[in-house]
């Protein structure tokens, strides 16, 4: 009997962590989605003019910029889902 209980306690909890993880990986691909659209099509190429020093503090101003809107960014509640 002992078995039994054991037994479907992991199947319980097993159940529990793969609908989390469900719910996770749907809202992280949610959200990528959405950063993804709102960047410009050539936003990793550099200019054509400049030097190599004017590119690279460009690329490095423009993930500055995007790692700032990504840790900005509202997550959803996840009490105002259910």
């Amino acid at each position: 009997m002992k078995a039994v209980f054991g037994l479907l306690s992991l199947v319980l909890v097993l159940a529990v962590v793969g609908v989390l993880a469900r719910k996770g990986l749907h809202s992280s691909q949610e959200t990528l989605t959405q950063q993804t659209q709102q960047a410009p099509a050539g936003h990793n190429q550099p200019s054509g003019t400049g030097n190599v020093r004017e590119q690279s503090q460009q690329i490095q101003q423009q993930y500055r910029q995007q790692l700032e809107s990504a840790l900005n960014a509202k997550r959803p509640d996840p009490d105002a889902a259910q």
